[in-house]
């Protein structure tokens, strides 16, 4: 990251000190719980795991920024990928400093070395071009990396795709913006971002994840949901190519078809 430093706070590990289950730490992502089930009529005690939510919040030259509720872990992506989705930062060099905290409630401060209002022009995304069915070898591998939703069953997720079909970067978490940001984050930090062509959500696709897509110039934006009128809208008029309610043999596409071929 150049001259971006990053440290974390708390005991030797990262972790805080005296921490209690709800101040999970940043690698404790599920937690243990017995449940009760209704199966065949009867109720029955199981052992099952959680998702871990909490709190991460995040200041930004010593302004409170926001609270974002996430799935602990990757919390570097996370951050750099909100920053970057909301134009705050255009490379990881814009980023001076970060510093977590880990004891009591998740602290991320973070030191910018551009002010508060600059604003990134975003180029309008690449004229590539995909197979269609090329999309269904891409939900086979994002659904293999689900490995947090098949323990938990409620985490969304994002993968990022170059137009080979390489798997360039992944994220998961409780909130759909998250996994997006997850992901976008860690392709900035590695210099990977602009190999991505195709993003695929396990979500709807509402207005602020088109957005976040091209954002990151990316051209091609899928998800296992449909999209929203204010999606389909702003797509059409960004030249976004959106996707939809992919299935096994079957996918809808409602904006910028000419990309398939």
């Amino acid at each position: 990251m150049g001259a971006t430093h990053l440290r974390a706070l708390g005991g030797p590990d990262g972790r805080g000190k005296g921490e209690r289950r709800a101040a999970a730490s940043p690698m404790q992502v599920v937690s243990p719980v017995t449940i009760q089930r209704y199966s065949d009529g009867k109720l029955s005690f199981k052992d099952d795991q959680i998702a871990e939510e909490a709190d991460l919040r995040l200041s930004v030259n010593g302004q409170q920024e926001a609270v974002l509720a996430r799935t602990p872990g990757d919390d570097l992506n996370l951050v750099a990928g909100f920053l970057f989705a909301g134009a705050r930062i255009m490379c990881p060099e814009d980023i001076r400093s970060i510093a977590f905290s880990y004891q009591g409630q998740a602290r991320a401060d973070v030191g910018l070395d551009i002010p508060r209002g600059v604003r990134r022009i975003f180029p309008s995304p690449r004229p590539i071009h995909i197979a269609p069915e090329r999309l269904f070898e891409f939900k086979e591998i994002f659904e293999r990396r689900q490995s947090l939703f098949k323990n938990t069953g409620s985490t969304h997720a994002a993968a990022l795709f170059s137009d080979a079909g390489e798997l360039v970067s992944y994220g998961e978490d409780v909130g759909r913006h998250n996994a997006f940001d997850k992901a976008v984050g860690r392709a900035l930090l590695e210099g990977t971002l602009d190999r991505v062509a195709i993003a695929m959500l396990s979500s709807r696709l509402a207005l602020e994840l088109a957005m976040k897509a091209t954002t990151a110039n990316i051209p091609i934006l899928c998800g296992f949901s449909a999209a929203t009128s204010s999606a389909i809208t702003y797509a059409e008029r960004n030249n976004l190519s959106l996707v939809g309610r992919i299935r096994e043999k079957t996918f809808n596409i409602y904006a910028n078809g000419w990309r398939f071929r």
